[in-house]
């Protein structure tokens, strides 16, 4: 480790906190910052082991306790970008690049987002500290997003909004998928088609399961575990189960099953997205034109879901905000 990022660490252990969010907090700084006696077998020598905390992922609810954040619904709910979010109808916000309009007309897309530094991190969380009563406290963290420091607040190799990039499994196969089929069988949160008709057919969806369970029958089980009939029930479905389906098997089961061919082409082009971004090897040439691809799905995705109605404004995820940060996590 460089020495100039050694001396952001504490050199004197009295500067130790006795108490912190979490207990292992101590440890983690007096190791990283003094090293553990650790047996080099090559060079048959002792040398000091100093480990860095430099990069933690997770989904929404393990990034919101980890960052110390007030969690979706805030004014600016993402730590990557200070991008506003929108009231819907109820009390919950939603993050839109198009603002909600009655008329297509004056639709406006919103302004790039700047994106979040450490030191306003920090600057919000001083802010916090500063204000005199809880219910300031309370105002600012509803409207910035951040309730304060976080509990590994004294390790110093922690950027708060560029170390806490989100796991792939967590925003595609958890979160965005399965949003997508819901969206596809009529269940999600109630929200109808709208103008648009994007829901499959039961008789069809039903034909759908049935290929799917049979489609992996002579599919050894190291490429996928057993898969069962997705129309039926598919709360056996693993995240694994959930990708296989959706990369290799959804282009060919839900061929021709829409009412309107441009909801089966967003859905390939979000395959397409997904086989880009697992691939071990991305040339920093190739990173615009990703980006320039997912921008042009997440539009694509608020007009054929969302449609710029107020009522659909629910469509409007932050997982689907956060498709906008996958080329920046990379």
């Amino acid at each position: 480790m460089s020495s100039l990022m050694e001396q952001n660490y504490l050199t004197d252990t009295s500067q130790i906190p006795e108490t912190s969010h979490w207990d292992f907090v101590p440890t983690v700084i007096y190791c990283s910052a003094y090293g553990v006696q650790t047996f080099d077998a090559l060079q048959q020598a002792l040398f000091k082991l100093h480990a860095y905390i430099i990069l933690k992922s997770g989904d929404i609810i393990a990034i919101k306790h980890f960052l110390n954040l007030k969690g979706h619904n805030s004014i600016f709910p993402c730590h990557s970008c200070k991008v506003k979010a929108v009231h819907g109808l109820g009390k919950i916000y939603y993050v839109p690049l198009h603002p909600p309009s009655q008329d297509c007309h004056e639709r406006t897309l919103y302004q790039a987002a700047p994106l979040q530094h450490h030191k306003d991190f920090l600057n919000i969380t001083e802010r916090i500290s500063a204000a005199k009563t809880k219910t300031k406290k309370a105002k600012i963290a509803k409207g910035m997003g951040i309730k304060g420091l976080p509990g590994l607040s004294h390790v110093r190799s922690l950027d708060y909004t560029h170390s806490s990039a989100w796991e792939w499994f967590h925003l595609f196969l958890k979160n965005i998928i399965l949003n997508l089929v819901d969206f596809w069988t009529g269940q999600f949160k109630e929200l109808g088609p709208g103008i648009e008709d994007f829901e499959i057919a039961p008789e069809i969806w039903q034909e759908i399961g049935k290929e799917t369970a049979a489609a992996v029958w002579h599919i050894p089980s190291t490429f996928v575990c057993v898969l069962v009939n997705i129309a039926n029930d598919h709360s056996l479905f693993t995240v694994e189960s959930w990708c296989f389906w959706f990369v290799h098997l959804s282009p060919k089961l839900l061929e021709g099953c829409f009412l309107k061919c441009k909801y089966y082409k967003h859905m390939c082009e979000l395959v397409e997205i997904m086989k880009i971004t697992l691939q071990f090897h991305t040339p920093h040439k190739q990173l615009d034109g990703i980006e320039s691809h997912i921008i042009d799905w997440v539009q694509k995705y608020e007009k054929y879901y969302y449609q710029y109605d107020i009522e659909h404004l629910l469509a409007c995820t932050l997982t689907i905000h956060r498709l906008l940060h996958v080329v920046q996590g990379i």
